[in-house]
């Protein structure tokens, strides 16, 4: 009985010896992740004044890097939101109201150049700037 066991243990010493060295590929390096098609974006951060206590951001703001566009989020309803986007010069870049119980988020394009643009949000709940140079 003895005999069997040892012969058992060793068996399987065996059969994992050769089952781990079977699943190395001696490639142990992780694959770098697919390019985003959609160029690299870095979040615009927003000075923000809310009337209401919530967990979550209602609005983010996105910059997408080669593409020259903000990519605004809304996570929460906060009512009509006037969102003003302007250049150095004083120059009205965008000026829209969106409906945030309606739509998630917008789009906004900017001229192909560098420079600052001055961020202003405002609804009935919440009242936001942020500047972002490029």
């Amino acid at each position: 009985m003895k005999q069997q066991l040892t012969i058992k243990a060793i068996l399987l010493s065996l059969l994992l010896t050769f089952s781990v060295s079977a699943l190395a590929d001696g490639n142990d390096s992780i694959p770098p992740p697919p390019p985003n098609p959609f160029g690299d974006a870095i979040e615009i951060p927003l000075n923000t004044i809310r009337y209401d206590r919530s967990i979550i951001e209602p609005i983010q703001a996105y910059y997408y890097i080669g593409e020259y566009t903000i990519e605004m989020e809304f996570n929460e309803n906060i009512g009509g939101a006037s969102i003003q986007v302007v250049n150095s010069a004083g120059t009205v870049v965008y000026n829209f109201t969106h409906d945030t119980a309606i739509e998630g988020g917008c789009t906004i394009f900017l001229p192909p150049n560098h420079d600052c643009y001055y961020i202003q949000i405002s609804a009935p709940r919440y009242q936001a700037s942020g500047e972002l140079c490029i």
